[in-house]
């Protein structure tokens, strides 16, 4: 299984494209969203909550959309032949599927990275004094945006439809969720039903950090934290199902 970690990230690293789309486009986003933010903002205080917004609402959604191509990867290499071969070696299956959700958590938190020290390099956002609550906050929304990626592709059938799936899926969550409008300025049903988005626990676990300036040890900053973690669970038992239901059939 680590073999196969190494050898995905061997090859994700060696693409120029894929890093390109992965760790420059969001900070393109961020870029001019903040500035955006920022003529819009009076005081000090709506300039943090609005950058605060731009970097966690851009960075969830940006999550959504790169593990869901790294979850499609497994539906190239189903049709390239690749996964037939890991299948008959002696690795067990689960392995595989495993070693694919390690591989996309790895590259969530080191885009939330980039992301993040971005922001903090460019637009002074504080992230040296909350390090302990960002790093936590980091592995929930890594866990959780990665287990997204891999349940789509135990559903779909081709990189088409995971493509297909995740455009329609990641907007529509990022757009209830408060990645793309702060959730204050949305109708009440609209911030009731933002509650079964990724994006809506991942925004304010760090509102709760940079706005609410919550301890790491409050028990309303680990609600969002422990929310996260059971989504990204959720979703990984079901990924394990389909995976041995739709994709262990080839063999």
């Amino acid at each position: 299984m680590i073999k196969l970690v190494k050898k995905e990230l061997k090859l994700f690293f060696g693409n120029k494209q894929d890093m390109l789309l992965t760790f420059v486009m969001p900070i393109i986003f961020i870029t001019l969203f903040s500035l955006v933010f920022a003529k819009m903002s009076n005081t000090d205080e709506d300039n943090l909550a609005g950058l605060v917004h731009v970097v966690a609402g851009t960075s969830v959604m940006m999550l959504l959309f790169s593990v869901a191509g790294i979850g499609g990867s497994l539906l190239d290499e189903k049709q390239e032949g690749m996964l037939k071969k890991l299948l008959c070696s002696p690795m067990h299956p689960n392995h595989i599927l495993y070693g694919k959700m390690i591989y996309a958590i790895i590259i969530s938190i080191v885009q939330l990275i980039i992301m993040f020290v971005y922001a903090w390099l460019v637009f002074d956002l504080d992230i040296m004094h909350h390090l302990p609550s960002i790093v936590l906050m980091f592995f929930a929304i890594a866990y959780a945006c990665s287990s997204f990626g891999i349940v789509l592709t135990s559903f779909a059938k081709s990189r088409q439809q995971v493509q297909d799936y995740s455009t329609i899926i990641v907007l529509v969550m990022s757009g209830i969720g408060g990645s793309m409008i702060p959730l204050f300025v949305m109708p009440e049903f609209m911030q009731k039903i933002a509650v079964f988005s990724v994006n809506y626990w991942g925004i304010q676990g760090f509102y709760d950090i940079f706005m609410e300036l919550l301890p790491i040890t409050d028990i309303t900053f680990l609600s969002r934290v422990f929310v996260l973690i059971g989504i990204g669970t959720v979703l990984n038992f079901i990924s394990l199902k389909m995976f041995k239901k739709n994709i262990l059939k080839i063999v």
